[in-house]
């Protein structure tokens, strides 16, 4: 298992001075991308179009009984 905080210190290291927050979510976010096996980062998963409609109106369901 590597050191979290140590990789996550080494990325605050190379980030300059006047780095935002969000540059240093997107370093996190860079880091935690899943790699393949020759060390080049994996595709996204892609949803089916029927399956991204399923969620919206789950999440739609659940926002109207707020």
């Amino acid at each position: 298992m590597t050191d979290v905080k140590a990789e996550v210190r080494a990325l605050l290291d190379r980030l300059p001075d006047d780095c935002t927050f969000a540059d240093v979510q997107r370093g996190i976010a860079v880091m935690m991308w899943p790699n393949q096996g020759d060390g080049s980062l994996e595709p996204p998963e892609r949803l089916k179009p029927e399956e991204v409609k399923r969620r919206l109106r789950e999440w739609l369901k659940s926002e109207k009984s707020k």
